[in-house]
C-alpha cells in the first residue's frame, strides 16, 4: 500500500515533467523523497503504530462474572503441505484466549469461547474450525467452544458475534486479538451493542533507525490498513451505508 502510494506519486512527477510543471514536479519529487526516507527508517510506521495501540499497552483488569464469554478473533489462515493452519501472527491471539479461558474457569464460573471467522482464502475450512482445533489441542474443553464460521472480516466478525451474544445470556465479555486490531474491532463491536473488555494479545512496534529497513513498509502497510478501516467506517456513516448503530450493551 505505501509502495502503492509511492508508485502514484511518482507517475504524478512523470506527468508533471510532461506537461512542463517544473516547480510542482520538484515539489511532488521532493514529497517522494521525503515519504520514503520517513518511512524507510522508521518515522512512519511508529506513529501509526503508536496512534493505533497507545491505549492498549496494558491491558484492563479481568472482572469475570457467573456467565463469560472470550470473544477470538481469527487472523487468517494458511495453506501448509496438505494441511490448513493458523499462521504465526494468530498464535499470540490463540495463546491469550486460553490463557484467559483458563483464569475465567478458576474463579469458578462460566466461561465459553467463541472463535469468529469464516474461509476467508477459500481453502475449504474456516478460521472457526481451525482454531477451535487448536484450542482443543491445548487442552480447552471442546464444549465450551462456540465457532461462528461465516464472517469474513473484521464487521462481519463483530456484527455475527453480537448475535450470538445476545442469544446466550452472557454477563461479561472479552474481546481478543492483536495490539495493531483491537482498537478498530472494539469500535465495530460497540457498533454492534458489544461492551466487550478489549485484551491485545501482542503489541507490533516499529524502531527509528538511521539504516533504512524494508521491513519498515510492511509495518506502514499494516497501519494503514487499520486506518483505511476507521476512515471507511466514518465515510460509511456519514452516507448512511452503515447499520444503525446499536446502544453499548444491548447485544
Amino acid at each position: 500500500m505505501s509502495l502503492l502510494l509511492i508508485s502514484l506519486l511518482i507517475i504524478i512527477c512523470l506527468l508533471l515533467r510532461f506537461f512542463n510543471f517544473h516547480r510542482t514536479k520538484s515539489i511532488v519529487l521532493c514529497c517522494i523523497i521525503l515519504l520514503t526516507a520517513l518511512i524507510s527508517i522508521g518515522v512512519v510506521p511508529k506513529y501509526l503504530l503508536d496512534k493505533l495501540q497507545q491505549d492498549y499497552v496494558a491491558n484492563p483488569p479481568i472482572h469475570w462474572q457467573e456467565n463469560n464469554a472470550i470473544i477470538l478473533l481469527g487472523a487468517g489462515l494458511e495453506k501448509v503441505g496438505n494441511n490448513i493452519e493458523p499462521p504465526f501472527h494468530s498464535f499470540g491471539r490463540i495463546y491469550e484466549t486460553a490463557r484467559l479461558y483458563n483464569e475465567c474457569v478458576d474463579s469458578a464460573q462460566q466461561c465459553k469461547i467463541i472463535v469468529s471467522g469464516g474461509d476467508t482464502k477459500n481453502l475449504g475450512d474456516t478460521e472457526a474450525a481451525v482454531y477451535k482445533e487448536r484450542l482443543v489441542s491445548i487442552g480447552i474443553n471442546a464444549v465450551d467452544i462456540i465457532t461462528e464460521p461465516n464472517s469474513l472480516n473484521t464487521w462481519q466478525n463483530a456484527q455475527s458475534t453480537s448475535e450470538i451474544l445476545s442469544k446466550g445470556d452472557f454477563d461479561y465479555s472479552v474481546l481478543v486479538s492483536s495490539g495493531l486490531h483491537i482498537k478498530r474491532s472494539q469500535l465495530y463491536f460497540e457498533h454492534f451493542g458489544v461492551r466487550a473488555t478489549p485484551i491485545r494479545a501482542d503489541y507490533m512496534s516499529a524502531n527509528i533507525s538511521f539504516i533504512p529497513l524494508g521491513y519498515n513498509f510492511a509495518l506502514t502497510d499494516f497501519a494503514l490498513h487499520e486506518w483505511i478501516g476507521f476512515w471507511r467506517y466514518d465515510i460509511y456513516n456519514m452516507i448512511g451505508a452503515n447499520q444503525k448503530r446499536t446502544n453499548a450493551g444491548d447485544a
